[in-house]
This record gives structure tokens, sequence and C-alpha cells, in this order.
């Protein structure tokens, strides 16, 4: 069968009549749920708006990507100090009125895609005859995952400190379609409800995902190759929560709870090496580290690496829209005789000539009076690559899990073999850990590596709460970065919202 690289499920162009009528209507309403889940492509098409919702500018297409998450971060500048709220996002005031409409939009988006996913778990099981071919695991796999992920997006922005957490409760974990609010759990309680989801996605997928009988390269056929599996919906599970975006997602949720208990660390290394040693039907490695053929091919945000995606189809106007000359996303730098002054910190000029996260990636703004701002071009690729390439934007990548088990590794030996394979691949020189402290200097350079690996993905703000970072560490950073532990109590709504509300 003929592949259409537009098809809705990747490219989001297309937006089938039922599903784009059941996004703008309540999940709830029941006749909107009787006409679609009478059918398997009904269930398809809901799973299909999750992924859709997923794109939108409060969540993962904006400000928990390049956007908010960032500022938080402080890895932007307010481009205009007339943009106080802005400006209270930087410096961790979240009782700005603007600051609390942001905050309050992305938790509300996150638990509308959990109540689309919520609206497929709810009915499969009843359903399940009308499946045929795998498709009942393989959606209800997947539907499981997605709420688990943004269940723990929403932990991770509003939940506690993990390395304290304490023993309030804190967040609902919503398993219904209801308009009634779900009664918070504690934290034990909350991660303990992502774990069950994700183990039972994983168990479900594990037999019947396509990503598990075909290599990346016939899941994502080129524009005129033949289509060895006959089913678009099947194909280009790199945007989708496949079997090994479940295994990821499990060793970054381990790792987080490792901040409080570093037994944890044995289940997070355990399922990055899952995903690192996953190999296709003729044993070759399913995923691969980002290289230097990558970013000269102009493959910035390194397609190889992606375990989990989302498909923007619009993501070149995105990025040119925000990147570029007049651009809100970028750096002040003093413009000092090594330049990129911030930027120095984390790309030391003498590594630069070979580090793939820098070259191409960081540039003067040219423009009249914005000489002095750098700008970053990770998600302006070259638009001849693959289209299913060049307008991903990765929520999970291989790089992550070499972190992790680089981190995880309870000897030093052990963890410096791992991060030497990171380093040959990124280009950046190996240095063994430092033998009087080489768990804290392992610390160190993990939080260096998650910065500029994953800067403008949402990760590094995150990265910072896990390790209640107040300061960054010394000698690859100025006194810049100040947080005390109210910079990471992000406050939820003043009340619990009704989720399902449009």
């Amino acid at each position: 069968m003929k592949k259409i690289l537009t098809i809705v499920i990747v490219m989001g162009t297309l937006l089938f009549s039922g599903c784009k009528k059941w996004l703008d209507v309540k999940p709830q309403g029941e006749n909107t749920q009787e006409e679609l889940f009478k059918t398997q492509k009904g269930f398809r098409d809901a799973l299909t708006g999750a992924y859709l919702r997923m794109k939108g500018g409060n969540v993962y297409g904006g400000a928990m990507m390049w956007g908010n998450i960032e500022y938080m971060a402080q890895n932007w500048d307010n481009p205009s100090t007339a943009n106080q709220a802005l400006s209270a996002l930087v410096a961790g005031n979240y009782t700005n009125s603007t600051v609390i409409e942001w905050l309050d939009n992305t938790y509300r988006d996150l638990y509308k895609v959990i109540a689309d996913a919520n609206g497929v778990l709810i009915n499969i099981d009843e359903k399940r005859g009308v499946f045929s071919d795998g498709n009942y695991e393989l959606i209800k796999g997947e539907s499981l995952a997605l709420r688990a992920f943004c269940h723990f997006d929403a932990l991770r922005m509003y939940g506690p400190i993990p390395n304290n957490p304490g023993a309030l409760k804190i967040l609902p974990y919503v398993k219904n379609v209801s308009k009634e609010i779900t009664e918070p759990l504690v934290y034990r309680e909350f991660v303990q409800a992502i774990l069950a989801d994700l183990d039972q996605a994983e168990l479900l997928l594990k037999d019947i995902d396509p990503i598990r009988k075909y290599s990346i390269a016939q899941l994502n056929p080129a524009e005129n190759a033949s289509d060895v599996i006959g089913d678009n919906f099947l194909m280009y599970r790199q945007v989708r929560m496949n079997y090994y975006a479940v295994l990821a997602l499990k060793a970054r949720v381990y790792m987080w709870l490792s901040a409080a208990n570093e037994a944890e660390k044995l289940n997070a290394a355990k399922y990055a090496k899952m995903v690192m040693d996953a190999v296709d039907p003729a044993g070759l490695p399913l995923f691969r580290l980002g290289q230097e053929s990558d970013r000269a091919a102009e493959d910035y945000t390194m397609s190889p690496e992606h375990i989990a995606a989302l498909s923007v189809y619009n993501l070149e106007s995105i990025a040119n829209g925000a990147f570029t000359e007049n651009g809100a996303y970028q750096r002040y730098d003093f413009n000092i005789t090594d330049g990129f002054y911030y930027i120095n910190n984390l790309f030391p000029v003498a590594e630069r000539v070979a580090d793939i996260r820098w070259k191409g990636m960081w540039t003067y703004k040219t423009g009249s009076g914005k000489t002095n701002y750098v700008m970053y071009k990770k998600f302006i690729q070259k638009n001849t690559l693959p289209k299913f390439q060049v307008l991903q934007i990765p929520l999970i990548r291989l790089s992550e899990m070499y972190l992790i088990s680089t981190e995880c590794a309870d000897n030093k030996t052990a963890a410096e073999q791992v991060y030497a394979a990171y380093c040959a691949k990124k280009g950046i020189p190996f240095t063994a850990f430092n033998a009087a402290d080489w768990t804290g200097d392992r610390k160190n350079k993990m939080i260096r590596e998650y910065v500029r690996e994953f800067y403008a993905e949402g990760q590094t703000f995150f990265t910072y709460k896990r390790y209640n970072v107040s300061t960054l560490p010394q000698g690859w950073t100025y006194a810049y970065y100040n947080a005390k532990p109210e910079k990471y109590l992000v406050p939820k709504p003043l009340r619990e919202l009704n989720y399902n509300n449009n």
C-alpha cells in the first residue's frame, strides 16, 4: 500500500471530521462517545485527538518545550524589560496575574490530554469486539502511556521537590471522564498510579507494537518507497507512545524517584539499558546517538535518537518565527573577546570545534540593536530532510538514556564507560570523574549535559528541580542561576479545575 506522508497521525494537517468534531466538544458527552466508539476507526481517531492536543501552545507545542518552562530555567532572557510577566516568570514570581494564567493554562491542557486518553480507556474494554489485528492492545497501551506521560509532567511541574516530597495530597490522578473534581493523591500514591499505567502499557505493547517487528527505515519509508506494513496507522512509531517510549518513560520516572530513594536507580538503569540495547529484526540498533553526520545534514534535533516525538506540520514556520532575528527566544551576550558570554560556560571555546550540540545552532543576531543577542536554531532544520525528520519535536531521546545510565552506574569504571561512549558521539572530550569525589563530579557533569543536550526541549527546569539546585556548580557558570526552593514549587490553579471544560 502506498504510504501517505500527510496522514493526520503524522502530520496533523488533515483533521478527519469525526475527530475534529470530537475535539470541539466535551469528551464526556454521551452522544459523542456513542458515535465515536462504535468502530475501531473511531478509537483510532480518538487517540489521534489526544496526540493533536499535545501539540498545543500551552503544552508541548510551546510552553512545555521551548516556552515558559525554559524561561523558568533562565535559559532565555526577557526580550523586553516592559514585559513584566516574563520578568516575573524568570524570577520565579508565580503571583503575577499573567504568570498565574499561563501556569493554569498548562495545567488545564495537560489534563485535557488526559481526558482524551481516558475517553478511550473507559470505553475500550466494553468494545473489545470491534478490534482486529492487535489494535486493541496497541490503542489501549498507547492511551495508558499518554495518560502516564502527562500526569508525570504535571507532577514534575506542579508537584513537590522530589528529594523530600512529604506526605500531603498533591495532585489528582484522573482515570475517568467526569464533571466531578477528582480527589488529589499523596505523592507516593500518585507515582504508584503512573507506574501502574506504564506497567500495563508495557505488557500490552510488548508483543504487538510494530516497532518490535520492523526496522525504523521500514516504519518511516522514504517518499516513493514501498510500504511493507500496509496500514498507515501502524507506521511512524517514533511519533507515538510506542513500546520503547514506555520503557524510556519508566527510566525517567524512576530517575525522578531516585532523588528521595537511591535504590530506585536500579530500576532507572534497567529500563534505560533496555532502550539502549533495542535492536531491529536484523539485529541492528533500533536507535542510535546523534553524531556529526546528522549535524552536518542539519538534522539538529537528532532524529535517529527520537524514542518518542510529536510531528508538527508547521514546525518550520513556528521555528522561523520564534528563533530567528525577530524571535523572542534569545540570550543576551556581552560580546566579549570569546563571544557568547553565558553560553561559554556551557560550551567552552576549546570544545566547540567538534561539539555537535554547538555547531550550526548558536549564532549572533545581526539586525540593528540586536548584535549582542544570541539565537538558537535547533528547530530550524534543513527543509530538504525527510518530512518525518524535519517536523518532529522530541519528547524523549536516546541521549537521556545514556545520561541516566551514567548517573545510575554503581561504580566509577562503569559510569565512565557509558559516559565516554556518549562523549565520543557528541564530539566532546571525555575526562574521567574526579577520583577524590567521583559521584559529586559525575553529578556536576550530568547537570551540565542535561542543560546543553536538551536546551529548548523543556528538561532544564526539571533537572534543576530533581537536584534541588540553588546555584549551578562552579567551573562551568558564573553567578547566574539562583533558586530558592520556592522557585520549584509551581502553584497549581487556586481551585481544582474541571479538566473537561473547554
